[in-house]
């Protein structure tokens, strides 16, 4: 094996990049592709490090790896080129992705359903104590019980990580927004109605707060799916949740209003 590329593979998980470690298991190829030969490739099809002799055969493999990086699964496969093949091990590194939820009442909880179907680590803030329990969040990854605005800032933020705002009665959301606007979260998402969140976002604009900060995050919350019930419109926030990680639009996927840039998407499915 390796040892420069499997240290380079291993900073890479470190600094949360999406990549794959695609190792040659067996071959008929003479040189340069013996077994434990590898490449890296990176979430764009790219092979960052390492080299297969057969450049063929190399971009079948990073095409494999960016598919396999898509769906966050490794796997075995065999690769043909002519009389020339290829067994080999994609190992997919995915970073967690981190859904921070503040408020714990009845739509949080089918948020939070949600979310541990689609594989989120979960975090829980509040500050009412009496629905902030393992019972209500029994496979949340942490429930932190506080200061809403002083747990937001001590939390670890990351590009992998999802914010959305429901808190009691709306009354933290303001503190909770201004703790977090400046963080380098994926998405921030607040619950509350156009008036009173025009309201946080003047008073932000008042402290300073970079208008380019405020207008990535989304209000109101979740695409417009049409649902009125806590469930449907939990599931509409984690849609949107999805289509921010992922840069899609969040429209309709039917055939006649199909692009050129869906028609790209679906290289990775």
């Amino acid at each position: 094996m390796d040892s420069n590329l499997m240290r380079i593979f291993a900073d890479k998980k470190q600094d949360g990049k999406e990549v794959a470690l695609v190792t040659i298991i067996a071959s008929n190829l003479m040189q340069g592709a013996q077994p434990g030969t590898m490449i890296i490739v990176d979430q764009f099809g790219q092979v960052i490090a390492g080299q297969i002799a057969d450049s063929v055969l190399q971009e079948m493999a990073a095409k494999e790896a960016q598919r396999y990086i898509s769906k966050g699964l490794s796997r075995k496969l065999m690769l043909t080129n002519g009389d020339k093949f290829l067994e080999i091990f994609i190992n997919v590194s995915c970073p967690a992705d981190k859904l921070i939820i503040v408020g714990s009442g009845n739509m949080v909880q089918d948020l939070y359903q949600l979310a541990l179907v689609v594989g989120y680590n979960i975090s829980i803030i509040d500050n009412q104590p009496q629905t902030l329990t393992r019972e209500r969040f029994p496979l949340a990854n942490e429930l932190l019980l506080g200061d809403i605005a002083e747990l937001l800032q001590s939390s670890t933020i990351d590009s992998n990580t999802s914010i959305v705002l429901i808190s009691h009665n709306h009354e933290y959301d303001e503190p909770a927004l201004l703790a977090v606007v400046n963080s380098p979260a994926r998405y921030i998402g607040i619950l509350g109605n156009k008036r009173k969140v025009t309201a946080y976002f003047s008073k932000l604009n008042e402290m300073g707060v970079a208008e380019e900060l405020m207008n990535r995050v989304y209000v109101p919350v979740g695409l417009d799916l049409g649902g009125q019930k806590t469930s449907e419109i939990a599931l509409a926030i984690m849609a949107e949740i999805l289509a921010v990680k992922y840069g899609r639009p969040g429209g309709f996927m039917s055939i006649r209003s199909v692009t050129k840039e869906m028609e790209r998407h679906d290289i990775y499915y």
